[in-house]
């Protein structure tokens, strides 16, 4: 997928706030759509400090005859000292071979980078779980791991579309802070147009109702800090952990068995009705019906309030 103007734009705003430097591992080899003169100036925007060098143009010939960037001159300008390509192929000149879908990490690579960037690989990899894995394994304590990667209407560009959930449920479950996770929102053109930004980790809605989502391509931007080290674990999907709680909490209390906690018992006033009606199966199953269809039309209503992303707006990059 390569880094287009606006992810780069992410990664000035996200290397002005935590003061890159080291080293750099990058999944594959990384285009840069940009021009310096670009790069420049969307870094003159945020309040960080970038270094002065000499930039090199990208080695692909039509990229370079459009002024683009290479990836080495551009993570220079953020700070590594050193930025190292990792990839099965040697095609795109990785000074690293790493297959994603192997079960070990090479030792040389473990605890080894700053930052492992991943813009548009592991939905490319079938054992995405591993390539996750990996990722945080060639992670330093303390350094970061920034995912980009398709979440809806990509079909066919690689093996999977992945929700937030994904990157927050397995990180958290692994010890890492989850600084930022946002929905990223592509109109027209991909790699030179602006995208729409929402922030998800500031929501308390873990879940969106099927179909939310508009024809654009959608994207999620993850950026992971590694605070510990842990034993792998294969995390649960925290919607329904927290659904299993709930449920073992409301047996533990009512001391019968619970109900599955759904749209129609979110609600305390919804909860109560069900309640009062419980001995009563047919009124019953008529207020379950009534609160699924208060709580649709409370849905509409915030749809139209909110937008169909019912996430804050972090902006337009």
């Amino acid at each position: 997928m390569g880094l287009p103007r606006a992810a780069i734009h992410l990664l000035i705003q996200e290397a002005a706030r935590a003061k890159w430097q080291g080293r750099i591992g990058t999944l594959g080899r990384q285009h840069v759509y940009a021009t310096f003169d670009e790069i420049r100036s969307l870094a003159s925007r945020s309040m960080g400090t970038f270094r002065v060098i000499e930039p090199i143009l990208h080695r692909d010939p039509e990229l370079r005859n459009a002024g683009f960037l290479s990836d080495d001159s551009l993570y220079e300008f953020l700070g590594f000292d050193q930025s190292v390509r990792m990839d099965r192929s040697s095609y795109e000149g990785a000074e690293e071979s790493l297959d994603l879908n192997s079960e070990e990490t090479p030792d040389h690579l473990a605890n080894s980078f700053d930052l492992v960037l991943d813009s548009g690989t592991i939905e490319h990899i079938f054992e995405i779980g591993r390539a996750m894995q990996h990722c945080l394994r060639m992670t330093k304590l303390g350094g970061r791991i920034i995912h980009l990667t398709p979440t809806s209407n990509a079909v066919n560009h690689g093996f999977y579309s992945v929700s937030p959930a994904l990157f927050a449920d397995y990180y958290r479950t692994n010890g890492c802070e989850i600084e930022k996770l946002w929905l990223c929102r592509m109109k027209k053109d991909f790699v030179r147009g602006s995208w729409e930004v929402y922030d998800c980790l500031s929501s308390d809605r873990n879940w969106l109702p099927l179909g939310r989502l508009d024809g654009s391509l959608w994207l999620t931007y993850a950026v992971i800090k590694k605070v510990t080290i842990l034993k792998p674990q294969i995390p649960q999907q925290s919607f329904y952990v927290d659904t299993w709680q709930s449920s073992s909490t409301t047996t533990e209390e009512k001391g019968r068995e619970s109900q599955p906690v759904n749209e129609a018992t979110r609600d305390g006033k919804a909860e109560q009705l069900l309640k009062a009606t419980e001995n009563w199966r047919t009124i019953h199953k008529f207020a379950h019906l009534i609160v699924i269809a208060w709580r649709n039309w409370i849905n509409k209503r915030r749809e139209k309030a909110e937008g169909k992303v019912p996430y804050r707006y972090v902006g337009r990059f």
